[in-house]
């Protein structure tokens, strides 16, 4: 546990404060009509009446409140590591609580094939392995859950750092050597996997994919798969 909280604070850059707000100021636009619209056609299907939902990498945990007051009926969990996400969490619902796991090696305990949907977002990049994760996934899920990931994926190093240093700016200014060399640690944290390699270890597991969706310009993915 202490090694992935040590990675993952060095992977938010050190700072505990800046990441938490960066991430609960982004929650609104992440989570808009037309990602509810997608939520509930493609992941509000599989949810029947006192089936179990997760939240991995849950942070704060406004995808878990969120769902628990739109799924009163059912039980709402939410997984992180870190203890600035979890010494900030939200008041939830009666029916959502949050979990401290590693989610390199997860040990929470989880009813197996009680879960009709876990949601990844943006946090299959920041595992150094998403092995041990996709096996826990694929035993929690019941027959015909769905497992959503949304994140980051490998582009050229030219498509990145022209989104980082627009318009030659990297080519034709002095850009500081700490600056770059923190956008060259970022594009390898931010490049891990393809598409196509998260697709490559989730149907060896068993999953079957239901959707594949390039998202802003290539960097993202949505992916949508069915045990």
């Amino acid at each position: 546990m202490e090694k992935t909280q040590a990675q993952i604070l060095r992977h938010h850059g050190g700072d505990a404060d800046h990441a938490r707000q960066m991430i609960t100021q982004s929650y609104e636009r992440r989570h808009d009509n037309e990602f509810w619209e997608f939520w509930n056609a493609q992941m509000g299907v599989t949810i029947a009446k006192g089936d179990c939902l997760l939240d991995l990498g849950a942070g704060i945990g406004q995808f878990v409140e969120d769902l628990a007051l739109r799924y009163p009926d059912n039980t709402v969990m939410g997984i992180d590591a870190a203890d600035y996400m979890l010494t900030a969490q939200l008041s939830l619902p009666e029916n959502a609580r949050m979990l401290k796991d590693d989610l390199n090696e997860p040990a929470a305990h989880i009813e197996e094939g009680k879960v009709a949907t876990v949601m990844a977002n943006m946090l299959v990049h920041e595992l150094p392995q998403p092995i041990n994760m996709f096996k826990a996934v694929y035993k929690w899920l019941k027959p015909g859950g769905r497992f959503c990931i949304i994140d980051l994926v490998r582009q050229p190093l030219a498509d990145y750092l022209n989104h980082k240093f627009p318009d030659g700016e990297l080519w034709n200014t002095d850009v500081p050597r700490e600056e770059i060399e923190d956008v060259f640690e970022h594009f390898l944290e931010h490049n891990r996997y393809h598409a196509e390699d998260m697709i490559f270890m989730l149907e060896s597991l068993g999953f079957k994919v239901i959707e594949n969706t390039p998202q802003r310009g290539g960097r993202f993915v949505r992916l949508v798969v069915e045990k």
